[in-house]
């Protein structure tokens, strides 16, 4: 018969435990690029200097790499396809004309400000749960 875990031991998760390690890459690296990416288009912004596409492509992969290791909902292959037409479409306008226009770069870095600015304002708060130790045997 299959020998059943005890309450107290922990369960043997050796793949749950990988599993989180590339949830958590995927999350940092996405971030980094974004951020980075972000950062490159913010000078561009500021000083007018050009843009080519490559910061953009950077920011819609790792829009792409975070949202896979972050959201488990239905909607996350909707916005993963999205955030990829989007960079393909900035990618083939930008590179048809050469530089990236004021109002793209503008829409890519102050988008992502009131998106942020939404999810750290108005956005739901997680509920804070208390764990109570287990009662004596």
């Amino acid at each position: 018969m299959d020998k059943l875990p005890k309450p107290d031991e922990p369960p043997d998760d050796h793949e749950e435990d990988g599993e989180r390690h590339i949830v958590a890459l995927q999350k940092f690296v996405g971030f980094v690029m974004m951020v980075l990416a972000w950062l490159q288009l913010l000078v561009a912004v500021s000083s007018g200097t050009d843009a080519n596409s490559i910061p953009f492509l950077l920011f819609f992969a790792g829009v792409v790499i975070f949202v896979n290791g972050t959201i488990s909902a239905w909607y996350k292959y909707a916005i993963m396809a999205s955030a990829t037409v989007a960079g393909l479409a900035f990618h083939y306008h930008i590179s048809s004309t050469g530089t990236a226009t004021r109002l793209e770069k503008g829409i890519v870095v102050y988008g992502t400000i009131l998106l942020v600015a939404y999810f750290m304002f108005a956005g739901q708060k997680p509920v804070r749960r208390i764990r109570t130790p287990n009662p004596p045997p």
